[in-house]
C-alpha cells in the first residue's frame, strides 16, 4: 500500500493554488439505509448516498493570502477545486465542488499556532483531466 502524505492533495480557490498543508486526512462515510422488515429480529441496511470530508492542518501565518483566500470563499460560500493524488501520485481525481464547511486556528502557549479548514466534498470525486 503506497504511503498518503501531505503533499497528495491540493486545493484551489479561483486560479489560485493553496498549497503548504501540514497534514490531511480523508473521510468517506455512506448513510446506512434501514430495510428491515418483521420476519427477522436483526437489522438489515442497504448502503444510501457517500459523503466525502477532507481535512487539512498548516501552520497559521498572520497575514497569509492563502488562508485570507480561504477565509474569504467560506464567508462567500464559494466552491473550491480538490486534486487528490491517491497511490503515490499515479492515480489524481478532482472535485470542483467542495466547500469549506469550518475553519479554526489554534495558538498553544508553547508552540506554533496551526489552523484546520474542513471541505465537504460535494458531488463525488472524478478522474482529474
Amino acid at each position: 500500500m503506497a504511503a498518503v502524505n501531505g503533499n497528495t492533495i491540493l486545493m484551489k480557490i479561483g486560479t489560485d493554488t493553496i498549497g503548504s498543508q501540514k497534514g490531511v486526512s480523508f473521510e468517506s462515510s455512506a448513510e446506512m439505509l434501514d430495510i428491515s422488515d418483521k420476519t427477522d429480529a436483526d437489522a438489515v441496511f442497504i448502503p444510501g448516498k457517500r459523503t466525502d470530508t477532507v481535512s487539512l492542518s498548516s501552520f497559521y501565518v498572520v497575514a497569509d493570502t492563502a488562508q485570507a483566500a480561504m477565509r474569504t470563499a467560506y464567508e462567500a460560500n464559494t466552491p473550491v477545486t480538490l486534486f487528490w493524488a491517491e497511490s503515490g501520485g499515479t492515480n489524481l481525481k478532482t472535485n470542483t465542488t467542495s466547500y469549506i464547511s469550518s475553519l479554526s486556528v489554534s495558538a498553544p502557549e508553547h508552540g506554533p499556532a496551526e489552523t484546520e479548514v474542513s471541505l465537504q466534498v460535494s458531488g463525488g470525486w472524478s478522474a482529474a483531466p
